[in-house]
């Protein structure tokens, strides 16, 4: 009790450095705790699937012109064939996509429920409920899926469909499907909700039905078409993948000898084969093309907001050795004194580790409080389902951990430190005495944490300046004050509204405030369109490259402000009958000028070769990572569904105003609800929605990190003043100016940070390069950014020690010289 006594008066007199270290170590554990939680959130991803190490997702792999993509969709007929012909495979688990327009469902003495585009359905077998530990609530897992129209619904689903009714009461119901076709389906299951962090997200399950597939369906992959296997154990799993890349070449040679017979000698080549992906690793997957739902995320940057984590702790312990050891010196008498009176090592290490444990303990308290405003401030980066607690056994076992922990790290080295001081020098004013190299481990420790600060503020500056090119450089059309609407895809089938998009369009071109209209796909989209085109020189082999499509109007070029470098705009025709290039497509074709392919004939495999009239200046369709990639603009009535509106740039204030007209005129000829627009630079943006994420948690952690190195720089700062009070004191008398003065406290200081800058600047240059080498088109790393990074370090550095420097320069000499 003596000693929590002595404990607690320490620190309440030594209140600014408390509060100081706990603020320092508070934040390290908070940012601990919040990293630990994402990261576990990430790593849980289907890690409770039972026999998950035998359980792989089937990934489609393109090479093409020596260029490999993956796409998480396969070829439809490929579970059937693993079925039918292969071995050695427990679950074959096809997982297709479904769309509908709308379902209903009847109630007694109420009006039919109807639910407009449901999402999460996909058609799959009974192995699906084998493979996956899903908890049946109503049905048999065994024969659910037994009937051609049966549907298994999760119960958040089916609370929706069929609210106030008892689970068990659900089955034999039925839902309509309106689609292509209309569908009745009875209920035949109900399954509790799968809340596990996975890949398998579905919430109504239909069957799967088994059809004769022609030849050609296995040269075709769709990225909603999924597959899963589970192999049995002992399987070989790259014999495996050898057999299903056999199995789907055999396919493709049945499709070119069948054209072969029927006179068709334009077959493409192969260009596809298969990899099995471990399901443990399908979140992780950032290279593979699963669509906007499916949840990814990237193992180096986990690896990334690991090490943030243990640096900001190791960083707030070494901040804590710092503030401990620059109150040593005023510690002497008291370290004396009980020296004296038979205090040994091992109690001098226990106060002072006591200590530690208290203010650790204390800080932990603050560090949860921290960490529930983290989870506000970064709730646009922290993964959904994620959240502050919600296990408290785990929470208090965590935290206790990373207090003990915090303990030895922060408190071993000041305490064995105590222990080394000697009673006669104590009372000698041996710490009086100016030592300007005592203590060099601090220096050391200093030196570290601003090289890590630097690295995070020229990481910074890297990543700022790379977003800002990515979202300022020139894309090759102009985006500003351009508006996207979409015609949901349902209506275009709809006789009811054929053909309204266009009498929409010239509706739309007479509003106030509306510039432009134009109707085709966004020239830059994370969705794409690619095929095979032609063209055949005279008297030459004939050429074939796989190039982007895309669907335009007239209006169009106008605008996006696109340029044609050669040739005309395209004509207003119902159907293709010619086309419009761009440079790269042109140069991929074999013409040297743009002029020379203007007249020429291209196609695509199968189809009818039309003339090129236009060669249009490169322009983005995918992301920065991308290079430019050959595109053919066309125009086809029927594709046509997507409006791009241009509002008129000169008067942004008025924008509300002109899209709510836009909304009104919408709702004369689709239904209101389906008026959703949205701005294209907006749509741009969000494509890296990642990369603004790495840049916002760099620019926390650099805040952070700039935070807890003051901290440690002024307990150095402290210290030297203290050791110095006397030389300063002598200085005066003769003669020194507080200038002077603190010119000379300051220097030491700012030899620390650029030895920092030299030992940042390499390790920052190297992390950077890497990420950059992502972009096709990136910035280059100047000489400037590392400058301005040690500029800002200088500063930030000399701001904290001006304090205690100045302080120190101003303090009267007879204070410190009268009792020599």
């Amino acid at each position: 009790m003596n000693d929590l006594k002595l404990t607690l008066r320490h620190l309440w007199r030594n209140r600014l450095f408390t509060a100081l270290n706990i603020l320092g170590l508070a934040i390290g554990i908070s940012a601990c705790w919040v990293i630990y939680r994402i990261i576990d959130h990430e790593f849980s991803y289907d890690a409770n699937l039972p026999n998950s190490d035998r359980i792989y997702k089937v990934i489609s792999v393109f090479s093409r012109e020596g260029r490999e993509s993956r796409m998480g969709g396969v070829s439809a007929p490929l579970y059937q064939g693993i079925e039918e012909e292969l071995a050695g495979v427990q679950h074959v688990v096809p997982v297709f996509g479904q769309w509908v327009s709308s379902v209903e469902i009847k109630r007694q003495n109420q009006a039919a429920f109807i639910q407009e585009d449901p999402s999460d359905i996909v058609a799959t077998n009974a192995s699906y409920f084998k493979m996956l530990p899903y908890t049946w609530l109503a049905g048999n897992k065994h024969t659910a899926l037994d009937a051609p129209e049966s549907v298994v619904l999760t119960q958040s689903r089916a609370a929706i469909y069929f609210p106030d009714i008892q689970t068990e009461d659900m089955l034999h119901r039925t839902i309509t499907y309106c689609g292509q076709d209309t569908v009745v389906r009875t209920v035949t299951g109900i399954v509790a909700d799968y809340f596990t962090p996975s890949e398998f997200t579905a919430q109504e399950f239909v069957v799967l039905p088994r059809v004769a597939y022609d030849t050609y369906v296995w040269t075709n992959t769709n990225g909603s078409d999924r597959l899963y296997l589970q192999l049995q154990g002992g399987v070989d799993v790259r014999t495996k993948l050898d057999q299903i890349n056999e199995l789907d070449a055999r396919h493709w040679k049945a499709f070119e000898d069948e054209r072969k017979s029927g006179g068709n000698a334009n077959i493409p080549p192969r260009i596809r084969s298969y990899e099995l992906l471990p399901i443990r690793d399908v979140h992780f997957s950032t290279n593979v093309s699963d669509g906007a739902n499916v949840s990814k995320t990237s193992k180096p940057v986990l690896y990334g907001l690991l090490g943030i984590g243990a640096f900001l702790l190791i960083l707030a312990c070494i901040n804590y050795i710092n503030m401990s050891v620059a109150q040593i010196p005023q510690r002497g008498k008291e370290i004396g004194v009980r020296k004296t009176l038979g205090g040994g090592s091992r109690q001098l290490i226990g106060q002072f580790l006591s200590e530690t444990l208290l203010t650790a303990l204390i800080a932990s308290v603050m560090a949860f409080g921290l960490g529930r405003l983290a989870f506000w401030l970064l709730d646009d980066i922290i993964p959904a389902g994620v959240t502050a607690a919600d296990n408290i056994f785990l929470f208090t076992g965590f935290m206790l951990g990373l207090v003990l922990l915090t303990t030895l790290l922060a408190g071993l080295y000041p305490s064995w430190l105590i222990t080394k001081v000697k009673t006669v020098d104590v009372f000698k004013n041996f710490f009086a005495s100016p030592s300007v190299h005592r203590f060099s481990l601090q220096k050391v420790l200093i030196v570290f944490q601003f090289t890590i600060a630097l690295i995070f503020i020229i990481c910074t500056i890297i990543v700022g300046a790379q977003l800002r090119h990515t979202m300022k450089a020139d894309m090759g059309f102009d985006k500003d004050a351009t508006v996207l609407v979409n015609v949901p895809w349902k209506y275009l089938s709809d006789p009811r509204y054929q053909d309204k998009q266009f009498t929409l369009l010239n509706e739309l071109r007479n509003l106030p405030g509306v510039d432009q209209v134009a109707m085709g796909t966004a020239p830059l989209s994370s969705g794409y369109s690619s095929s095979p085109f032609g063209y055949t020189p005279q008297g030459e082999a004939p050429v074939e490259i796989i190039s982007f499509k895309k669907t335009i109007d007239t209006a169009y070029l106008a605008l996006y402000r696109m340029e044609l470098l050669a040739g005309r705009n395209i004509r207003a025709s119902d159907t293709t009958s010619e086309y419009i290039i761009n440079e790269t497509a042109a140069r991929a074709f074999g013409f040297t000028t743009p002029e020379e392919a203007l007249g020429q004939f291209i196609g695509q495999r199968g189809n009818s070769k039309y003339p090129v009239v236009g060669v249009v200046k490169d322009f983005h369709t995918q992301d920065f990572y991308t290079s430019i990639t050959p595109t053919v603009l066309s125009t086809y009535k029927g594709d046509l569904s997507s409006f791009n509106i241009k509002l008129d740039g000169h008067d942004p204030a008025r924008w509300q105003a002109t899209l709510k007209r836009i909304g009104e005129k919408w709702a004369q000829f689709y239904p209101a609800d389906t008026y959703q627009y949205r701005f294209y630079d907006e749509m741009l943006e969000a494509m890296y929605k990642q990369e603004r994420q790495i840049g916002k948690l760099i620019n926390l952690a650099t805040a952070i990190t700039i935070l807890i190195s003051c901290l440690g720089l002024f307990g150095l700062a402290t210290l030297t003043a203290f050791q110095r009070t006397k030389e300063i004191g002598i200085r005066k008398v003769l003669g020194a100016t507080v200038s002077g003065i603190v010119g000379l406290l300051s220097k030491d200081f700012v030899k620390l940070v650029l030895i920092a800058v030299v030992i940042a600047s390499p390790m920052a240059w190297w992390a950077m390069n890497n990420w950059l080498e992502g972009f096709a088109y990136r910035i280059e790393i100047q000489w400037w950014m590392f400058a301005a990074a040690g500029l800002v370090a200088v500063v930030i550095a000399l701001f904290t020690v001006s304090w205690q420097a100045i302080r120190a320069a101003m303090a009267n000499p007879v204070d410190s010289l009268r009792d020599e």
